[in-house]
Parts: structure tokens; sequence; C-alpha cells
């Protein structure tokens, strides 16, 4: 295999695993754990982002039949309530009342067996952020771009080690790819999650966060530098690492 075959191979794994933790690093995953309870386990799965248009629903899988319980919750437009868990065969379930989007519910579940009782996960509130639907394609073009655009940074930062590097290819191609997703893909993400009423239109810092003109932003830095010959080799490698270190910082 020849040496641009390698570097192309390094860079996808090495952006695969950077993405694979992006969730775990970002807070993004699903509240979920497994407690066992007299012997038998009690799994559950709670949501931290909900699209807006149906109630807030959540499973739990109960291997023990004699537990029962109930969930309580309160959303940042002031509504609040308690309710007991629907038992049906080995699940328990509940339903909450989906605030507008922008809001937030926090909430928690108490498990009882016998004359105990127990909240999941113990001692702490899920908080579950209610947003606007977002379509179908900006779902795929959003992650779409972040790894691709991930990816021709990764492996243009990797030109660095390679003696017939061609630096400015990879540069032009990682900028189009961060500029269509700053300039484009997260600001219509961002108008949908923020769902405004018919004719208002949300404030421009609303759309265009930090996230749609970091990516930009710093690839027009590092095209420029590139494209000037300021050693080009390490500015496509800082560029390369400042974009992985990036995509899995908390927004």
């Amino acid at each position: 295999m020849n040496k641009n075959g390698i570097l192309w191979i390094s860079a996808t794994v090495i952006v695969i695993v950077f993405y694979l933790g992006r969730p775990l690093f970002r807070g993004e995953q699903p509240v979920s754990g497994t407690i066992g309870i007299e012997g038998k386990k009690i799994t559950y799965l709670f949501p931290v982002d909900w699209e807006t248009g149906e109630d807030i629903t959540f499973m739990i899988r109960n291997d023990n039949p004699t537990v029962t319980g109930y969930y309580k919750w309160r959303s940042s437009d002031g509504k609040q309530g308690k309710a007991e868990l629907v038992k049906k065969d080995k699940e328990l379930s509940g339903k909450i009342p989906a605030p507008p989007p922008g809001s937030e519910v926090r909430w928690s579940v108490a498990l009882r067996f016998g004359d105990k009782e127990t909240t999941i996960p113990y001692g702490t509130e899920v908080t579950t952020r209610i947003t606007g639907k977002v379509s179908i394609i900006i779902k795929i073009l959003y992650p779409l771009f972040i790894f691709i655009g991930a990816l021709f940074a990764v492996r243009g930062g990797l030109e660095y080690f390679n003696p017939q590097a061609k630096p400015r290819l990879y540069t032009i191609v990682t900028t189009i790819f961060y500029i269509c997703l700053g300039f484009f893909v997260i600001p219509v993400k961002n108008f949908m999650l923020l769902a405004p009423g018919p004719g208002v239109l949300p404030a421009v810092g609303d759309m265009f966060t930090f996230e749609s003109l970091f990516y930009p932003g710093l690839w027009i830095v590092v095209s420029t530098l590139v494209f000037f010959r300021v050693k080009p080799g390490l500015m496509l490698l800082s560029g390369g690492i400042v974009t992985l270190l990036f995509m899995i910082i908390p927004g």
C-alpha cells in the first residue's frame, strides 16, 4: 500500500474514534443504566433531548414483578405534576406533557419495592431539553458535514508527514465543507430547533452560533496562511488538531 493510502486510513480511524466519542464528551447521550432490586434487573433509558409535538415518553425494563413507582416533573414554563408509572408485562412507562420549544423539563423517577423506595438515576434529576422538529435532510447533512469536514481536516494535517504534500488541495476542500456547514446547515438546524412562531425571525445570534462561525473561521484563516506559504504543513496539522478537539467540546 502506498503512503497516500496509509494516510487516508490513519485519518479515517482517527476521525471515527473522535466522532464516536463526541456524544459522550458533549453529554448528548440519553441517561441510561441498570440496577438490581432483589436480584432482578431494572434497566432504564431516559431522553435528554425531545422534539416538540409529542409528549415525552420513557420506558423502564422491569424484571421484578413486585416493583412499581411514580415520577415527578416540573418544566421551565412553570408547570409541574406527579403520576404513577404504568405497569405492563415487564415494562414500566410514563408520559410527561411537553412544553414549548426552548423549554426544559426536570424530572425524576422513584421505584417502590416492599416498604422501600429508590430513585433512578440514584439521587439525580433528569433534564430534558425541548426543541422544534428538525427535517430529515438536516439530520443527515449535519453529522455528514461534521464527519467529512473532520476527515479532510485530519487528512490535510497528516500531509505534514508527507514528503510530496499537497496542502492547498486539502485546505480548499476542507474550507468549502466547513463554509457550507457553518453558513447553511447549522443556521437552518438552529432555526428548526427554535421553532419560532409564524412571521417571527430568531435573533441572528441564535441561528449563527459560535459553532457555526468557528469551523469556517478557523479554516479560512488556515487556508489564507497555507496559500501565502506560511509553514503550510504545520498550519494544516494545527488546524486538524484544533478541529478534532472542538468537535468533542461540549456545546
